[in-house]
């Protein structure tokens, strides 16, 4: 063969390889995972569309799906029900890709929540969600507008520093803080191993998603009879790369700036953000000043694996004005508690969080999710009768594993898992001189262990009917070391206790799907709570106790576009904690009560005008929580320090729960970028106390919010947007002193009035890279 053909020959070899190379790629398969971007939950049923709309492929159980490439153009589409529809650009010739799909922020019913991976609609129990608009609602500094959207869901607050959040009652009697309520961050709990919870570290604007359970939920989380709130930090939208900077001002010295970077590909989702704000305060004595910043991580090594991180690093300094007497409050709102004043009361924080998680898929049938978490902060917390000093720390994981045998009748999907949390606070006491510190009055070590170990099935007894099995066993322990007095340190020790839950759901159409379930939960007394007079350990408290029965209705009419939610529940606590003031700074508590709470909750929400309705209209959805409660005293007796009687309030109302709360509301959406929000809120009277002889008035608020958003020339995203809060002007307190004791003959100090009408703006723009 001469040297000329012998080149030819090869230059022929050549191309044939390369035309085989590039039938092969042509032929090949575009493979990947569907996921929704807060929780990390693979979407099965999401459609694959061609450039001409065609369906060329749909997502498994585990969110799978594989398309031969010679369908696909470069642009495809993916959709599913509940949530925004995804383009995504594979004209780089990409094989595999992991896309986030963003929910819908009205079709909420449709999205999937719980262990299992059910829409909300098909989910046995009360479930509400809240997603990054909703929280977002109004001017973003606390999440008291939002949660107050949720029927049976009530946070309570007057300065940044003072909150308390309850469901269906459970936690409004806490004088600080939450109690009976678990909440948890990316899988991560915030509420420390006493059962108390301080949010303050959250900044409200990195939060893209809130699942909130109501009723016990003991079988899954732990203690815990009010609920579960599970919140997602935000991540990045699939496919953009942005660096956004924001600023805030508004009424009363309000201002806050941030920085925040996005970065959502298919090997990583990076999320990082900076905050600071200060809001000078409504009343005197009221400053608070925080800085923020938070990186949420989510990496894909490999088609099986998804790890987690969470770094999160808060500080907050604020002055607490304290609570007012009526006549105080009548005759100048503004002022703070002379006491509070000469105290220089306040609460000066430093937290850190940091989280790593991985959900794994072993097989197709078995996958498991694990987190560890390392969590503490230091506190440096005058009042008016103390100067406190504490520093906690804690460190813990939980683990769950999901098995589905593919059962070819009664198909079961189980899943069984374990929580362990250890917190370590080591604590002193002095005399509060005038906002310094003085002479030592304790000094002592709480260490708490906490762990529960739980089970969970779903089984399909038919196409429509779902069994749900749940239990639960939880344990507490305390040791406490008292450095000052030895004779008063001791350790508490809860029995293990069993909270099993039973729930039967039957799916008869698209516009009726019915749940009933029985659950039992249990709230142990806090760190603070099993102290007698004397400051020892009450070895005789033990965790209160409840039984919930539940009905619930859901479904969707008038061609799909009115959702709504009911449920009727009975729930009988037993063991509840009475707290008795027998001197000024000193409370005790006893396992004296028994309540009775009964309700009705209804949430509605009706899509008036969508996208193909109306060129200028995009979006039209008027919304409305409405919430009854007959919660009443049962046998409650309060007790002095020699376990003696003192009063009998068989048959009051419960104290600090409104009988009729109503949340209603409208949100506009237009193609031109301009939206709008108004929210209307009404709150029944309230006993103040448990002789029901002092009330806090009914009141009606009314809030707005208008914006505009624009992207500009493919580069830029830009947001403006104002509002004003408590429209009407009413003379409100939402977070009131229940039970308070007046010292010296005075009047109670039940009320923290509220802000005024007030008004705020900002503006968001964002660089795309």
């Amino acid at each position: 063969m001469s040297l000329y053909h012998f080149c030819a020959f090869r230059a022929i070899a050549l191309c044939l390889v390369l035309l085989a190379t590039c039938a092969s790629a042509q032929d090949g398969f575009l493979t990947g995972y569907i996921y929704d971007t807060q929780t990390r939950q693979p979407l099965a049923g999401a459609a694959v569309r061609d450039q001409h709309r065609a369906v060329v492929g749909l997502s498994d159980q585990n969110g799978h799906f594989r398309i031969n490439r010679q369908y696909l153009s470069d642009l495809i589409e993916i959709t599913l029900v509940g949530y925004k529809l995804q383009h995504v650009d594979i004209s780089d010739g990409r094989n595999h890709i992991n896309v986030q799909m963003d929910a819908d922020p009205v079709l909420l019913d449709e999205i999937r929540v719980g262990l299992h991976n059910r829409s909300n609609r098909e989910t046995p129990g009360a479930v509400a969600l809240l997603n990054a608009d909703d929280i977002r609602r109004g001017s973003g500094l606390s999440l008291q507008a939002a949660l107050n959207t949720v029927a049976g869901v009530r946070m309570d607050q007057s300065t940044l520093a003072d909150s308390r959040i309850s469901i269906r009652g459970n936690g409004v009697r806490s004088p600080w803080g939450i109690r009976a309520l678990k909440i948890y961050v990316n899988d991560i709990p915030v509420t420390e191993t006493d059962g108390t919870t301080r949010i303050e570290a959250l900044d409200v604007n990195n939060i893209g998603r809130a699942e909130i359970i109501k009723g016990p939920a003991s079988s899954i989380y732990g203690a815990g009879t009010a609920g579960v709130i599970n919140f997602q930090l935000q991540r990045a939208p699939y496919g953009e790369r942005s660096l956004e900077l924001s600023g805030l001002a508004g009424s009363y010295g309000l201002h806050r700036s941030a920085l925040t970077y996005r970065s959502g590909g298919d090997k990583v989702n990076s999320y990082v953000s900076y905050g600071w704000q200060e809001y000078h305060g409504y009343r005197a004595h009221s400053n608070d000043m925080r800085r923020f910043i938070t990186g949420n991580f989510q990496f894909f090594p490999n088609d099986r694996q998804i790890i987690t991180v969470l770094v999160n690093r808060t500080t907050q300094h604020s002055q607490i004005p304290g609570a007012l007497t009526e006549a105080q409050a009548r005759e100048n709102p503004l002022q703070a508690n002379d006491t509070n004043v000469d105290k220089a009361a306040g609460r000066n924080q430093n937290w850190t969080r940091v989280g790593i998680g991985q959900q794994y898929r072993l097989n197709e049938k078995l996958t498991n999710s694990t987190s560890l978490f390392t969590y503490y902060y230091d506190i440096d917390h005058p009042l008016a009768f103390a100067y406190i000093r504490n520093y906690y720390q804690s460190y813990g994981g939980r683990t769950r594993f999901t098995y589905d045998p593919g059962f070819a009748s009664f198909a079961t999907v189980f899943t069984v898992g374990a929580e362990f949390n250890q917190g370590l606070t080591k604590g002193s006491q002095y005399a509060n001189e005038g906002g310094t510190e003085g002479a030592i009055n304790s000094n002592i070590d709480n260490q708490n262990t906490f762990y529960s170990v739980f089970y969970q099935s779903e089984t399909t007894l038919g196409s429509k009917t779902l069994l749900t099995l749940g239990l639960g066993i939880n344990s507490l322990h305390y040791r406490i070391r008292d450095y000052l007095g030895p004779v008063r340190s001791g350790t508490k020790r809860f029995d293990p206790q069993a909270t099993p839950r039973v729930a039967l759901s039957h799916n008869f159409h698209e516009a009726l799907s019915l749940h009933a379930s029985v659950s039992t939960g249990f709230t142990p007394p806090t760190g603070s709570e099993i102290r007698t007079v004397d400051g020892s350990v009450n070895t005789n408290l033990q965790a209160e106790e409840a039984l919930n029965y539940e009905i619930n209705a859901k479904g969707r009419l008038l061609r799909s576009k009115l959702s709504y939610d009911l449920a009727l529940f009975w729930m009988d606590m037993n063991g509840e904690l009475i707290a008795q003031s027998v001197q000024q700074g000193i409370t005790i508590y006893h396992n004296a009560g028994k309540t009775a709470h009964r309700g009705a909750e209804l949430a509605l929400s009706w899509l008036a005008i969508d996208r193909n309705d109306s060129r200028w209209i995009s979006r039209l959805r008027p919304f409305a929580a409405v919430t009854y409660s007959d919660f009443s005293f049962v046998d409650y007796k309060t007790r002095d320090a020699d376990d003696n009687v003192t009063a009998i309030y068989d048959g009051n109302r419960l104290t600090g729960i409104a009988p009729w709360v109503i949340n209603a509301g409208l949100d506009l959406e237009s193609s031109t970028g301009l939206y709008a929000n108004c929210n209307y809120l009404y709150n029944d009277r309230l006993p103040l106390n448990d002789a029901n002889t002092a009330y806090n008035p009914s009141y009606h608020l009314l809030n707005t919010k208008i914006g505009y958003r624009r992207v500009i020339r493919n580069r830029f995203k830009a947001e403006v947007y104002g509002g004003v809060d408590n429209l009407l002007g009413q003379h409100y307190s939402s977070f009131v002193a229940l039970n308070a004791v007046a010292y010296g003959g005075g009047q109670p100090a039940f009320f923290n009035p509220s802000p005024g009408r007030n008004g705020y703006g900002g503006i968001n723009i964002s660089y795309l890279f």
